[in-house]
């Protein structure tokens, strides 16, 4: 999803897809793109002429059946092709390949079909074929993390020692993982048909033999975060883990005037998963902000207002060691609130920091210089962004995401430029966020905004991956709050509703595969 900047990744692919189907762009309809988008390619292949036979090796996956449309679209254009159906199964993953298995039944009469089921079936299959006749690849998708299972770790077998140069794969060749460096796959395809966006790492094959096919994938589906990137990127509780693994969050904030900032960007680490939150605010105002929950754990500041000397205590406390820390909710914006922003950039050590409110506004280009330093996400809105970097945001969109991409590059951090629609850069990858209510301009939002990104960053350690994510869960928590309190809902409502979001997305199926 949010690094394609060589190869997509599984995951990056996974997401790019459930993005479209949350879109609601139907597997049927992909698949018909892609059968196409295939068959066109290989009738571009100057060998494979209609007095050659072309055996096409389906799973019972969509790969499979991208195959079978394929195969459909080349008998229509007098192609002669048979089909080897790979596997035990009775019917197809989903519908949609299900389908097409059904439309080609109707085309191809049944000696043109094949079955093997076990490694017993392998042998009668392959006296069919010659050295003459083609093999299209639909055995396997992405996704595969180990060694293939009979009978398709036969097969591959054979297609490397018999076949080599003669064979075309759909997506990526079967049994290859870039990931996990599977010894066992298709290792020298004439071709490779990526569907949607190129999966093959460079160096693992031939250029040559890489062919990235459009199969109509919306480029939304890509350039905004979406359901998908949720559902493949929320980093994972695991089951051995104990207390602290899942996230120390420290928030340093608050003041006479702002008592509740901190409290909702706590609240907002919590609801997202951290195990830890610990609220660093001025001693007067420790009571306070200790009665609001017995969740809290607050430690009082030196003085009345937090400063350089405070900076100093928490970078020495060793709690606080593996902590994400949050800078701002709920401060002022004066030099006791940029000493205290200079004091943390400064230390030696690498740190995690988010940088919001009070203290963003409080930067200076010194501080500005630091950012790199460390592992940082700032969040200002189009405001607070004048203040830091002096730069007027445009109202045309594409100029706001190239300017917000060339500072973030320029000063080594992220930013989560908080907007109507948010924009999201690393410097190098921007993506945009469209979720949100008009009801969220209510004060605190963006405090519970930064709640969820320490929590994201505390167990990804990647300020990209976690600010995209936050804003996406974010606004959408912001969605269902509203469905209850309309333009009525308050900061606090949206906490309530993070694990509704997050469930939703670990949920999500594509309808084909859910019916």
């Amino acid at each position: 999803m949010l690094k394609q900047l060589e190869y997509y990744t599984i995951r990056e692919t996974r997401a790019y897809e459930d993005n479209a189907f949350a879109m609601g762009f139907a597997i049927e309809t992909l698949m018909e793109k892609a059968g196409k988008s295939i068959a066109e390619e290989m009738m571009n292949v100057p060998k494979i002429g209609k007095d050659s036979t072309i055996f096409f090796f389906c799973g019972f996956g969509n790969n499979g059946g991208d195959g079978l449309v394929a195969a459909r679209y080349l008998t229509n254009e007098g192609y002669d092709c048979k089909i080897v159906l790979v596997g035990k199964k009775d019917t197809f993953n989903s519908q949609s390949s299900q389908k097409n298995y059904e439309k080609l039944k109707e085309l191809l009469e049944e000696s043109r079909w094949f079955r093997i089921k076990d490694v017993n079936d392998i042998q009668s299959v392959f006296t069919n074929i010659s050295d003459k006749d083609w093999i299209v690849d639909g055995l396997l998708g992405i996704g595969i993390s180990g060694t293939p299972r009979e009978p398709i770790f036969s097969i591959i077998n054979i297609f490397n020692k018999k076949f080599k140069k003669k064979i075309i794969a759909i997506d990526i060749p079967s049994g290859y993982n870039p990931e996990t460096n599977n010894s066992v796959f298709i290792k020298e395809p004439a071709k490779i048909i990526c569907l949607g966006k190129n999966k093959i790492k460079e160096g693992d094959f031939s250029a040559g033999s890489i062919v990235v096919k459009d199969i109509g994938i919306p480029p939304e589906a890509e350039t905004y975060i979406g359901i998908g990137d949720l559902k493949w990127f929320f980093p994972e509780r695991k089951s051995d883990s104990h207390k602290g693994d899942n996230g120390i969050v420290v928030v340093i904030g608050g003041s006479i005037y702002y008592t509740g900032a901190p409290v909702l960007s706590a609240l907002g680490a919590f609801r997202t998963g951290a195990d830890l939150v610990y609220i660093y605010t001025p001693k007067n105002v420790r009571s306070i902000i200790s009665s609001f929950s017995p969740d809290l754990i607050t430690i009082p500041g030196s003085n009345d207002e937090l400063n350089e000397e405070d900076a100093k205590k928490v970078l020495e406390d060793r709690r606080f060691k593996k902590a994400v820390f949050i800078i701002g909710p709920g401060t002022i914006r004066n030099e006791n609130t940029r000493m205290l922003v200079s004091g943390i950039l400064k230390t030696k050590h690498r740190r995690k920091l988010i940088i919001d409110a009070g203290a963003l506004s409080s930067l200076s280009v010194e501080e500005l210089k630091l950012l790199r330093n460390h592992d940082t996400v700032i969040t200002p809105h189009k405001m607070e962004f004048y203040r830091v970097f002096q730069t007027e945001l445009p109202d045309k969109l594409e100029d706001r995401k190239r300017i917000i991409q060339e500072l973030a590059k320029k000063w080594g951090v992220t930013i989560l430029q908080k907007g109507k629609i948010d924009i999201i850069s690393n410097g190098l990858i921007t993506k945009l966020n469209s979720t949100g209510h008009p009801g969220m301009t209510v004060g605190g939002t963006g405090d519970v905004l930064t709640g969820i990104t320490a929590t994201l960053l505390a167990i990804s350690d990647d300020t990209f991956v976690s600010a995209c994510l936050a804003a996406y869960i974010s606004g959408k928590a912001g969605e269902l709050a509203a469905k209850e309190y309309g333009d009525g809902l308050m900061a606090s409502d949206i906490p309530l509703y993070i694990n509704k979001v997050i469930v939703q997305a670990k949920n999500f199926v594509a309808k084909d595969l859910a019916d």
